[in-house]
């Protein structure tokens, strides 16, 4: 089953300041966790399979997984990377 994914307008402001790798290295993880939501990320904190971490290169970005919506919710974007 595919999950929507979900961008509130804060952090969606903050995908579109980063640099195009880091849009793309983003794009392509929340790509593949739509399809295999905890199988594609990893525990942020304690494991409780709701609130989990994706990353690719110098970006992460923590989603909350609705299970009952089915939708992808990114909570937050951390770029450690150059401009």
């Amino acid at each position: 089953m595919t999950y929507r994914l979900n961008f509130p307008d804060d952090v969606f402001d903050t995908y579109k300041q980063l640099p195009d790798r880091a849009r793309r290295d983003l794009a392509v993880c929340l790509v593949d966790a739509q399809g295999d939501p905890l199988g594609c990320s990893e525990p942020y904190g304690h494991d409780d399979g709701t609130v989990r971490t994706v990353a690719r290169g110098h970006v992460t970005a923590v989603i909350l997984i609705g299970r009952d919506t089915l939708v992808l919710t990114v909570l937050a974007i951390a770029y450690a990377g150059l401009a």
